[in-house]
């Protein structure tokens, strides 16, 4: 039996989430459910991470073990073919023995989206926030940089989760806006890259970033949260949305030996 590595990309807008559950529609189903009807049986799997409900995806990481005859080059090519037409399968290689995609995780990168809009646009509301008025990306990007490196983030925290530590190390985090170009209104994006995120962290951050640009809150407000001074800014995620899995990375030596 080997073990494989698939990328995997989804729309959201359907799904109860990543997590399979009882009664209701999840990615995880899905994917299994197409995958025990391309190699003959039962194949679970393990993300890189849960996605909440609505939460989107553009760089998944997925790992199983099973038994086929289909190439690893070929897997997600024959996989699509029995994947809703939300659920694309990026890639697939093959690991090391035991490789599991949560666990051997370093850096997982997460984009949340907004654009500029008095209306509703249906062609892009589905995968980003609309704000009526200009965000301060000058601000919000000074805030962004103060987000980098390690912190305690247990104010970016909901209930539920967990995590046996609230402290995670950030690798980049910025704030940049994009020029209306043809269907595309103006749009912000929040990016953030981190070794690991808390339940709805980056949601949490993402709306202390809009309340900061509407004044709301303070910059000062902000880094206070940083430093875990709890009830400086209220937890207020966005909706799932706006949010996308962009990418996860991996140490070469999980496909060395392959």
């Amino acid at each position: 039996m080997k073990t494989y590595l698939l990328t995997l990309a989804y729309d959201g807008t359907h799904y109860h989430g990543w997590q399979r559950q009882k009664g209701i529609v999840s990615v995880q189903e899905c994917l299994e459910t197409a995958l025990a009807s391309l190699v003959g049986a039962p194949v679970p799997v393990t993300a890189s991470g849960r996605t909440d409900e609505g939460v989107h995806a553009v760089g998944q990481a997925v790992s199983f073990s099973c038994e086929t005859s289909v190439p690893a080059q070929k897997f997600a090519a024959a996989l699509n073919a029995k994947l809703p037409p939300d659920i694309r399968a990026l890639s697939c290689c093959e690991t090391a023995d035991g490789f599991c995609a949560r666990k051997a995780a370093k850096r997982k990168t997460y984009a949340y989206r907004f654009y500029l809009s008095p209306h509703v646009l249906p062609h892009i509301d589905g995968y980003a926030l609309r704000v009526d008025s200009p965000l301060d990306t000058k601000a919000l990007a000074a805030a962004c940089s103060s987000v980098k490196g390690t912190h305690d983030f247990v104010c970016f925290q909901c209930l539920g989760s967990s995590a046996k530590t609230t402290v995670r190390t950030v690798y980049d985090c910025t704030f940049i806006s994009y020029p209306a170009q043809g269907l595309m209104p103006i749009t912000y994006e929040f990016r953030i890259c981190g070794n690991g995120f808390l339940y709805k962290m980056v949601r949490l951050m993402a709306g202390a970033l809009l309340r900061l640009s509407q004044g709301k809150i303070t910059a000062r407000d902000f880094a206070a949260a940083l430093n875990g001074e709890r009830e400086r800014v209220a937890k207020i995620p966005l909706p799932g949305k706006g949010l996308t899995l962009v990418s996860v990375e991996y140490d070469q030596s999980d496909f060395a030996q392959i």
